[in-house]
């Protein structure tokens, strides 16, 4: 009985070990799994840079049974190099892109994955991202990629300036109105402008366009959808043109470069300035500006049916999954953790702003701390519309928004020029 036992035992212990060698061997192929990733992030002093590599550092520690394979190039070779090697079918299982129309023939032609079945089963969190963070990588109501950087536009005033003429910082277009005929009396440029370099006149427009359209119907609009001969387009010059006609701008606001028109505002010859965050940092701790800066939204229209808190911004750079990818699951959990934890990182480098809800527990500079806030507090993004519409009608965009700036075309005569591109 006993010999019986003892050879029972022993085919047990065999048939246990047979069955940990299976689990093992299933182990160590699971543990082989390669992801080919491409992407623009090769100057090592660069924030972006350093928020990437500490994202993908923690993400091997988190996944040793993935092994990554980087290709890599800066911005302009970049762009060159991944659209050859997609046309010849060389396409990495997660790669950097832009939004809006850079990634739309990639989802004409199948080459990269939907991403709304995994939105569903949970690997996509979209609950845990700022608000609309992705409207710029829809494509047929349907999610094509997850968002890197992002930005948005804030009116900057000097808050001496608003207490020397005992002025509140404007909540509605009515109050901009109001204070900028003061400093106007006063021999101060109410809002500084570059128009010289065409590109800092958008910003004005872009958001009042969210205030009288929307961010979905503006967004749309860019997309594609309908013409330029829309009521809120011809809404958005002609309050353009109003401010301009009442001196909101300097009137050689065309003659300035950014540069100088930042220069103004600093030395306090404006009172604001209106553009994107990146140099928010620079204006509120290096500069004649520091400890005078506040940072709001652009106001109100009262009465105007869109978005009252939506913000020129969002999201353009992003990552995407190859469809054609031997691991399909893997590569996208890789960009939702990247996505993620890139979105912390960069922004505690100082160089982007986050693209989900933030984290981490680094201590924010209070400037940091404004720019977080306005952010989660928004109804939506829609970036600049350059950055969206097709090259031909973004100059059009472009060249007819500094005629109206330089008081050579009207509101109307933009509408005309933009609605005969489409």
């Amino acid at each position: 009985m006993k010999k019986n036992l003892k050879k029972a035992a022993v085919v047990l212990s065999a048939a246990g070990m047979l069955a940990a060698m299976a689990g093992n061997a299933a182990f160590a192929e699971e543990e082989q799994i390669t992801l080919k990733i491409s992407h623009i992030f090769v100057d090592q002093n660069d924030g972006q840079t350093i928020g990437w590599y500490r994202a993908l550092d923690e993400y091997k520690e988190a996944h040793p049974n993935v092994t990554i394979v980087e290709d890599t190039a800066d911005n302009d070779a970049y762009k060159t190099k991944l659209k050859t090697q997609l046309a010849a079918g060389d396409v990495p299982d997660v790669f950097y892109a832009w939004g809006g129309g850079f990634s739309s023939p990639f989802v004409d032609a199948g080459i990269i994955e939907n991403l709304d079945a995994y939105v569903e089963n949970g690997t996509i969190n979209m609950d845990a991202m700022m608000p609309d963070i992705c409207n710029n990588f829809y494509y047929s109501d349907s999610l094509y990629a997850l968002p890197l950087d992002s930005f948005i536009g804030v009116l900057m005033c000097n808050q001496e300036l608003f207490d020397t003429y005992s002025l509140e910082v404007p909540k509605t277009m009515d109050d901009l109105y109001a204070v900028s005929k003061v400093f106007q009396e006063n021999g101060i440029t109410p809002l500084a402008m570059g128009e010289k370099d065409k590109w800092p006149g958008l910003f004005p427009f872009g958001v009042i366009a969210l205030r009288y359209g929307g961010v979905g119907t503006t967004t749309g609009l860019l997309n594609g959808e309908g013409s330029f001969d829309q009521e809120f387009v011809a809404q958005s010059a002609q309050e353009l043109q109003k401010l301009v006609d009442e001196g909101v701008f300097a009137d050689d606001c065309v003659a300035l470069t950014n540069d100088e028109a930042i220069e103004e505002f600093k030395q306090g010859r404006a009172a604001m300035w209106y553009s994107g965050n990146w140099q928010v940092g620079q204006l509120s701790t290096d500069s004649p500006l520091a400890g005078k800066l506040t940072i709001v939204n652009w106001p109100e229209i009262t009465g105007a049916s869109g978005d009252q808190n939506a913000f020129v911004g969002g999201a353009s750079a992003c990552l995407v999954a190859s469809a054609t990818s031997e691991h399909k699951q893997e590569a996208i959990e890789f960009m939702a953790f990247m996505s993620q934890h890139f979105s912390d990182y960069a922004y505690e480098e100082g160089a982007i702003l986050p693209t989900w809800n933030y984290e981490g527990d680094m201590e924010l500079e209070p400037y940091q701390e404004t720019l977080l806030g306005l952010m989660g507090g928004a109804d939506g993004f829609c970036l600049a519309w350059d950055t969206l519409l097709d090259p031909e009608t973004a100059d059009v965009h472009s060249t007819s928004l500094q005629g109206i700036y330089a008081k050579q075309m009207t509101a109307d005569d933009y509408v005309a020029a933009m609605a005969a591109m489409r």
